[in-house]
């Protein structure tokens, strides 16, 4: 073979090579890139949020709750005080309106197996399930603005709501109000293993259900669902202080 045609043969695999290199470097990112927003914990910690597990209809806007994070990205809330909802008449604002992208992240089906287990871990036969998925569907933006925050503020801090708020952050609690939420109406569907009969997944799937304080889903024995379920929520960045209480001052954002 003449020396042109060896050269120019090198050329044409390293040419080819380096289109191969490229290519699966698009399809790497292609496929990798999905699996970072899998879960709903990475989904809402993009957006700010942090995820309630398992959604309520409790720390809504401009209620006082005590929060403990967790080493899973997750929140915990405590209601510190209770919110008669005379106080919050015309203060929260709803929107349908969430980006796009969130939008459709949310709207897949997610696998929360690991997230809800943790919950289920005292139901007897769990280890019938093989898998657990969530699926939000009809999501909103509850808000509430600052002002309207330093005004319920105000109108909560007295009494036994003081009390409770000082023994807290005496303790070491970090004691916050909500600024805004996510809401939606939220469907668990739950695979079962094969071996196991109807009537056992009827009770297991009630039995579930009661557990995670939501309803079974109506003509289904493997879904669960609740309506208008705070699923993310997201603190105003300041601590709720007291004069009257000791102890370590800690911001309502993750360290």
């Amino acid at each position: 073979m003449l020396p042109r045609q060896v050269a120019s043969r090198k050329w044409l695999w390293l040419g080819t090579g380096v289109f191969v290199a490229i290519g699966l470097v698009m399809i790497a990112a292609w496929v990798g890139f999905p699996r970072k927003k899998q879960t709903i914990t990475a989904i809402l910690t993009e957006t700010g949020y942090f995820e309630v597990v398992p959604p309520s209809t409790f720390g809504g806007p401009g209620t006082i709750n005590t929060i403990e994070y967790l080493s899973n990205g997750r929140l915990e809330l405590h209601p510190t005080c209770d919110v008669d909802p005379a106080i919050l008449t015309g203060k929260i604002q709803k929107s349908p309106t969430v980006d796009r992208d969130l939008k459709q992240s949310l709207e897949k089906k997610l696998d929360v197996s690991a997230q809800v287990r943790d919950k289920l871990s005292a139901v007897a036969g769990m280890q019938q399930v093989d898998s657990i998925h969530l699926k939000l569907e009809n999501a909103n933006i509850l808000l509430i603005s600052d002002e309207s925050l330093i005004s319920t503020r105000n109108a909560l801090l007295k009494a036994e709501c003081e009390d409770a708020v000082t023994q807290n952050i005496s303790n070491g609690g970090v004691v916050c109000q909500t600024r805004s939420v996510l809401e939606a109406d939220v469907v668990y569907e739950i695979k079962y293993r094969d071996e196991i009969s109807m009537e056992e997944k009827a009770k297991l799937t009630s039995e579930i259900a009661a557990k995670l304080e939501l309803d079974a889903h109506q003509g289904s024995d493997d879904k669960v669902s609740g309506s208008q379920l705070f699923f993310g929520i997201r603190l105003s960045p300041n601590p709720i202080v007291l004069k009257t209480a000791t102890g370590e001052i800690k911001p309502c954002t993750r360290k």
